[in-house]
């Protein structure tokens, strides 16, 4: 049986040193014998992440719970991608992911356990 690969996210502010740190583990991972990719978030390169890409640029206004779907959105769009490479034994390694979305969107006014109750309650 074959080793699975591993999820590895690294989140903190901006411009802390978080997209070296995965670089470098992708470069050490891979020259060491094992299989890693990076992925950022978000990817601005998938149709969620240019929306948000526009939104960062101030060419759209999205209100905050749309701004916060759009980076969910943005990472399900990978979500194929990073569990065929798990499965395949590759390391995913994540410059930021779903903690970066809520903080920035708590950042931007959402009231994010109000919104995940209402969330929660209006699917039941």
């Amino acid at each position: 049986m074959s080793r699975r690969g591993a999820l590895i996210v690294f989140e903190g502010l901006d411009r802390s040193g978080k997209s070296t740190q995965a670089k470098r583990l992708v470069e050490k991972i891979n020259s060491s014998g094992g299989k890693a990719i990076l992925l950022p978030f978000p990817d601005r390169k998938e149709p969620f992440g240019e929306v948000i890409d526009r939104y960062l640029r101030k060419e759209v206004d999205l209100c905050e719970r749309a701004l916060h779907l759009a980076f969910s959105a943005n990472r399900w769009e990978k979500a194929a991608l990073i569990e065929e490479k798990i499965a395949d034994g590759v390391d995913v390694i994540c410059d930021r992911y779903c903690f970066s979305g809520v903080a920035y969107s708590i950042a931007k006014g959402l009231l994010f356990w109000k919104f995940l109750q209402k969330t929660f309650w209006s699917v039941w």
